[in-house]
């Protein structure tokens, strides 16, 4: 377990924290699968859903909710000038 709980947590670092209790590349396979999922629904803004899947992967509350915050910074980060361009404002003569 990390010291700081808060740090970015991906797919990444959940799958190191349970690679001991998989045993073989299918079970790997299925587990990445969904993450990949619980990863979607946050981007979606299915939090509920999220937090059902990996809560029956076997993570804890403080786990879910620091993976689920680094999820919705990376799609703030990802998506914020899309988000300016949807929005109007960013002005058009700028687009082409």
């Amino acid at each position: 377990m990390p010291k700081d709980i808060y740090q970015i947590m991906d797919k990444s670092y959940l799958m190191e924290l349970k690679l001991s209790e998989l045993k073989t590349e299918n079970q790997k396979e299925v587990f990445f699968r969904y993450l990949s999922i619980a990863e979607h629904y946050i981007s979606t803004e299915n939090e509920k859903e999220a937090k059902d899947i990996l809560k029956n992967l076997g993570f804890d509350k403080k786990i879910i909710n620091s993976f689920i915050k680094t999820v919705q910074n990376h799609v703030a980060s990802e998506f914020s000038d899309m988000k300016e361009i949807m929005m109007g404002k960013v002005p058009k003569r700028l687009l082409n």
